[in-house]
């Protein structure tokens, strides 16, 4: 890092770390964006030998949902959103029920292009003012909102309001996301998780047990092998396994085996100080990766996108992914009608872990912009995209899981599971183990670059620029702690 970086504001270290944020992937990628809202950085000019593109899959093109109009002399509350595609449109729609319900405020929805566009814009906005009322933002811009001072946490809010039952009615997951010092601070609003995608018609015709939800190390690799297909030349047609750099995936398997991402404490009683992600579990599964490379049974894209590809065109087996992405998935099968039978896993584990994985997703932040009037006006928009009836619209539009527990009883969650039973396996992955320091997720100033510094580990390892897992995982923290102490003591200042 240069000296100039060190000496910065706030506010000016974050115009700096807008680069590295643009390219960071989101928590839960969705196959409506590239992806959730971004998909991780470009890789490095030199490529993994095994790195080669997909078949591309056409996506459709989206008309975004039109906005009712704004009724005369209602409170203007302005809200940024990241997600795109389908999934802002059902966004929009729950945006113009809200319009629709009364006359005193009026949201008015403003697309930001990305997760990371949204809280790049609002760091560039802390020094030069002309901040939303309300914004969703990312899991992994936690930290960074509150460090703000520009935010209303939600907790006292609910507590103000006597709506102390929705803190009792949130998914145990979420609210431990975004709850930091035990207190709430922001609504949750869309929810995913990560899963194992695979072909249950490959498995089939591998021998192997299509209903299987719980994969070990070992089963990843011997699955890999089993369904890598070779046609009568010789050529693999179908390759056992794809993926690509991802520091979210990286996060969930340090939350099943209960280690930390940021100490101390993942940053939830006190500031996260030092990045601890470089440990055994973290090579362990660079290395699993790493041998399908070597042995022919996996593929590794430098295209986040490519890996999804290849699974919707039957091209791969096995696939990592949010279970956002199920119903695009789904869709992707049957309209291109390439005969995969889509099975979704818990993500893989060694057979002594305990615990299980971290949310993905975003949550509705209030800011301070503006009176009492306009927060008033943004808080009863966040209170009503929260209900349950709303959580069941947009979970069953989307495939991001309900925030709120009661939203299963309702006739939308019903057909919604009914149709994708595969959605079941995500909420019971969500729900399998207490919720705890390690799988309420890391948070910290600098996640973004942090998760980039993963990537770029991974690429070095599995590209062979760095000869162990470890070795590339020590470089990376290393830089990624430079960079975090850099961050923590501009807030000392």
């Amino acid at each position: 890092m240069s000296n100039n970086f060190r000496v910065m504001s706030l506010p000016a270290l974050a115009m700096t770390m807008m680069v590295a944020a643009c390219a960071a992937p989101t928590a839960a990628p969705a196959p409506t964006q590239a992806p959730a809202a971004a998909a991780p950085t470009a890789a490095p000019a030199t490529a993994a030998p095994a790195a080669v593109p997909a078949t591309p899959v056409p996506a459709p093109t989206i008309t975004p949902v039109p906005l009712v109009a704004q009724p005369a002399g209602s409170t203007k509350v302005v809200f940024w959103y990241g997600l795109g595609g389908q999934l802002g449109n059902v966004v929009r729609q729950v945006v113009n029920k809200y319009n629709q319900s009364q006359q005193k405020c009026f949201v008015d929805p403003v697309f930001q292009a990305s997760y990371d566009d949204t809280i790049n814009k609002i760091n560039a906005s802390l020094a030069g003012g002309g901040l939303p009322n309300v914004a969703q933002v990312f899991d992994a811009g936690t930290q960074r909102m509150i460090d703000t001072k520009k935010i209303v946490p939600v907790q006292d809010l609910l507590e103000r309001d006597k709506l102390t039952d929705v803190l009792d009615d949130l998914e145990p997951a979420v609210r431990g996301y975004y709850s930091v010092g035990g207190k709430l601070y922001s609504m949750p609003f869309n929810s995913s998780t990560a899963m194992v995608y695979y072909n249950k018609k490959a498995f089939k015709d591998a021998g192997l047990d299509p209903e299987k939800k719980i994969w070990s190390y070992d089963d990843v690799a011997a699955f890999a092998k089993a369904t890598t297909h070779k046609d009568a030349a010789g050529k693999v047609d179908r390759i056992g396994i794809a993926f690509s750099r991802g520091g979210w995936f990286v996060e969930q398997q340090l939350a099943v085996h209960e280690q930390l991402l940021v100490e101390p404490g993942n940053g939830r009683t006190e500031r996260g100080t030092k990045f601890v992600w470089n440990n055994d579990i973290a090579a362990k599964w660079f290395e699993l990766l790493k041998k399908t490379i070597d042995d022919g049974t996996g593929r590794y894209y430098q295209n986040a996108a490519d890996p999804q590809a290849a699974f919707v065109k039957g091209e791969a087996a096995i696939h990592f992914d949010s279970i956002a992405a199920l119903r695009g998935i789904v869709g992707g099968v049957e309209s291109n009608k390439t005969g995969v039978d889509v099975g979704v896993a818990y993500m893989p584990r060694l057979p002594d872990a305990k615990g299980r994985t971290i949310i993905g997703g975003a949550s509705l932040w209030l800011t301070t912009e503006g009176g009492k009037e306009l927060q008033d006006c943004g808080w009863d928009f966040m209170k009503f995209a929260s209900t349950s009836e709303n959580q069941a619209f947009f979970s069953s539009n989307t495939g991001y899981y309900p925030t709120r527990r009661s939203a299963y009883a309702l006739d939308d969650m019903k057909t919604a599971l009914a149709k994708y039973p595969q959605f079941q396996v995500a909420i019971d992955q969500i729900r399998s183990a207490p919720a705890s320091a390690f799988n309420s997720g890391g948070i910290s100033g600098t996640f973004l670059p942090s998760r980039l510094e993963v990537e770029k580990a991974q690429d070095e390892f599995w590209s062979g620029k760095q000869p162990t897992a470890k070795a590339a995982l020590d470089a990376a923290a290393k830089r990624a702690n430079d960079l975090l102490d850099e961050y923590n003591s501009t807030l000392k200042k």
